[in-house]
């Protein structure tokens, strides 16, 4: 196997590489198959380190060896693309294609630096880790992301992220797949099985670490107070639903959610609530037929869209309802979705003037935290408990939420209100809930998800989903076998992120800057490393 790996031709050699990210790819939730995790990166580095591979092949095979990041792991792009936009198919496809190659470039960087690179030793697993994270957390994509979302569903290898954040877990994934990858090609022999048992070894470590942490933690939270919470998910499709319907299918489980006994109830993004708040918003009594505490008096948080009077653009806005309906917190969306809910770069009053139908909010000034107007189990009125808000896909930006984390009297634990209904019966709802719950491990505290159409979901804080609501794939003709439901969990208020802020909050996210750092001074190294021909040594041009 060995002669044959190491002289393989370009073609066979493409289709070897082109398995990587495809392999990654079926670890993606929902129930994907973990372990391809940590084999997914075992083809391309066999094949791209090979003596024979040129810079140039290189590059070809490592965009082989990404494409199937986008075309496996994002297939619903295109359906995005159909309902979002209203393309054709055909155009779709093509749109999800330029997606998957930009998804796929820093795979060719990565390529090439492994071939110019050093390719023996410990300087050759340093370059090979440093230079992946560091690609990482530099590259613009559209979503932020990380190839490893399926262990989402087994917490146990993600613990190490309260450290290092996403990018130490990547660091640990890919150092066991250089011993694998070296085994592979190794002859026969002590090497050869040193290699392969430190391959097994670390993910079985990191599993074992992580369920003993985990243990842990549960422990911990067990004296701790709690809220019992009530999260709506009125399974609204997006656009086309009367707004009396909308209001019932949110207020009807609320009602329900109170009469078990509940603390606090949770809504979903701006689109599900069906009105537009005009500021400055007050009290709820202010809204008229649009009055949240219609049907329950419990403090609420949900989401809409408003607008200052005069004002041709809103905002997408969170509020904190106290039970008798005074408004305690405001909160305007920050990172806004390019194109989706802000036309960047363009004057936007041009553009809307000619696409009337387009989208564009106005972007929040910065995070806030929601004191929450509650009272816990066991009461302590000594303190009290703080929220903090996060919008859509803002509870997957690990600086963003860091920010958040980071405010002055910290947050006890996360709320995320979103619609994912855009995305239909596709991968990305549970791919949202996969990468948002990094967020509960990097800082300890727990996270309530809302969402349209699903996935609603508790995530604790070591990163488990300890209840949810699925995805529904409801549609204007099948709402009613689709009725609105609601989520109603205890959780342990542990820890607060001021108070008790974890490894990776102090100084675990300059981890991927370290690893830019440590990535230029093994650069300088090759560079120098140049012959009088402008040739790196060992590498065929």
């Amino acid at each position: 196997m060995q002669s044959r790996l190491l002289s393989l031709g370009f073609a066979p050699s493409v289709a070897v590489a082109a398995s990587s990210s495809f392999i990654l790819a079926l670890g993606a939730p929902p129930n994907g198959w973990t372990l391809g995790h940590w084999l997914g990166w075992v083809p391309l580095l066999v094949i791209v380190r090979r003596e024979i591979v040129s810079l140039r092949q290189a590059a070809w095979l490592g965009l082989a060896g990404g494409m199937g990041v986008g075309l496996g792991g994002f297939p619903w792009i295109a359906e995005m693309l159909v309902r979002f936009a209203g393309l054709p198919w055909a155009l779709a496809c093509i749109g999800l294609l330029i997606f998957s190659i930009w998804m796929a470039i820093p795979y060719v960087i990565w390529s090439v630096g492994l071939r110019a690179g050093p390719r023996e030793g410990v300087a050759s697993f340093a370059w090979a880790i440093v230079l992946f994270v560091s690609i990482q957390n530099l590259w613009p994509n559209l979503f932020p992301y990380t190839p490893l979302l399926g262990f989402a569903e087994r917490p146990e290898w993600m613990q190490l992220a309260e450290v290092g954040g996403v990018h130490l877990v990547e660091s640990i994934v890919i150092g066991a797949a250089l011993f694998a990858a070296r085994a592979v090609v190794a002859r026969p022999g002590r090497a050869m099985a040193r290699d392969f048992a430190i391959a097994v070894v670390i993910p079985s470590l990191l599993f074992g670490y992580g369920s003993w942490r985990m243990g842990v933690l549960v422990a911990e939270a067990e004296g701790a107070p709690s809220l019992r919470v009530g999260i709506v998910q009125p399974n609204l499709p997006v656009g086309g639903v009367p707004s009396g319907i909308k209001m019932a299918r949110l207020t009807a489980p609320s009602a329900r959610a109170e009469r078990v006994g509940v603390d606090l109830i949770v809504w979903p993004e701006a689109g599900a609530y069906p009105y537009r708040i005009e500021r400055p918003f007050r009290h709820d009594r202010d809204l008229g037929p649009g009055r949240v505490l219609v049907r329950h008096r419990t403090a609420t948080i949900f989401g809409a869209n408003t607008r200052a009077p005069g004002e041709r653009f809103g905002w997408n806005t969170v509020y904190s309802l106290a039970a008798d309906g005074e408004v305690l917190g405001e909160y305007d969306k920050v990172n806004l979705v390019p194109f989706g809910e802000v036309i960047p770069i363009i004057d936007p009053e041009w553009v809307s003037d000619l696409i009337p139908y387009i989208g564009h909010h106005e972007r929040g000034e910065a995070p806030v935290r929601f004191v929450l107007p509650v009272e816990t189990s066991p009461p302590r009125p000594e303190r009290t408990f703080a929220a903090g808000p996060l919008i859509c896909y803002e509870d997957i930006i690990p600086s963003f939420v860091r920010e958040v984390a980071a405010l002055p009297g910290g947050v006890d634990l996360f709320v995320n209100v979103t619609i994912d209904a855009w995305y239909g019966d596709s991968a990305e709802p549970w791919e949202h809930l996969a990468l948002a719950q990094f967020r509960s491990i990097e800082h300890r505290i727990p996270m309530l998800r809302s969402v349209s159409t699903g996935v609603s979901a508790v995530v604790d804080n070591t990163g488990r989903v300890v209840a949810h609501i699925p995805l529904r794939p409801v549609a204007l003709d099948t709402l009613a076998e689709f009725p609105p439901e609601m989520l109603v969990e205890r959780i342990a208020l542990a820890r607060n992120t001021e108070r008790d802020p974890t490894p990776f909050a102090r100084f675990g996210w300059l981890f991927p800057h370290a690893c830019q750092l440590a990535t230029l001074a093994i650069g300088i190294g090759i560079v120098r490393r140049r012959g009088p021909a402008g040739t790196l040594e060992g590498a065929s041009e």
